[in-house]
């Protein structure tokens, strides 16, 4: 029997050294699917939660084929997006647009955005939010794991 504890994926099962300013490589981070995502993972990179930056959010995230954010507005945050690998489709307000590598989108403040893969392979791109607090650092899936379906049988 193994004496070393479980590995829990959770970000909130990650040690958080916020007095520390330290470069964080992306492999340290798990990562997390955020409410309204689908197939669509970040990691944390840059945040109020595991640094000490008041102002930015700064994510890499990765939409596999199929992922997608749904609509949704922010009411203070602007973003930016910069695509570093593989095809989506960028709605800003009425309008979608084809991103690919080496494109960069602004969205400012109560635009309705989403973005889907519709590529052929994962769309990899880079996030920053100022400021951090609309833009949510939880994993969609903790509730899953801390309310279990009670519709299932317990097990014998």
């Amino acid at each position: 029997m193994s004496t070393s504890p479980s590995f829990d994926p959770r970000p909130s099962s990650i040690l958080k050294e916020v007095d520390e300013v330290r470069p964080v490589r992306a492999e340290e981070l798990v990562w997390v699917e955020p409410p309204q995502h689908h197939q669509a993972y970040s990691k944390l990179l840059v945040n109020p939660d595991n640094s000490r930056t008041r102002y930015f959010d700064f994510r890499l995230s990765l939409y596999q084929p199929r992922g997608y954010a749904e609509n949704h507005a922010h009411t203070e945050a602007e973003h930016v997006y910069y695509i570093l690998k593989g095809r989506g489709l960028m709605r800003l307000g009425e309008r979608q647009y084809v991103v690919e590598p080496h494109t960069a989108i602004f969205i400012p403040p109560g635009v309705v955005h989403s973005l889907a893969n519709t590529g052929l392979e994962d769309l990899l791109f880079i996030v920053v939010t100022v400021p951090a607090g609309e833009l949510e650092r939880r994993d969609r899936r903790e509730d899953e794991v801390d309310h279990p379906d009670e519709s299932a049988s317990p097990s014998a």
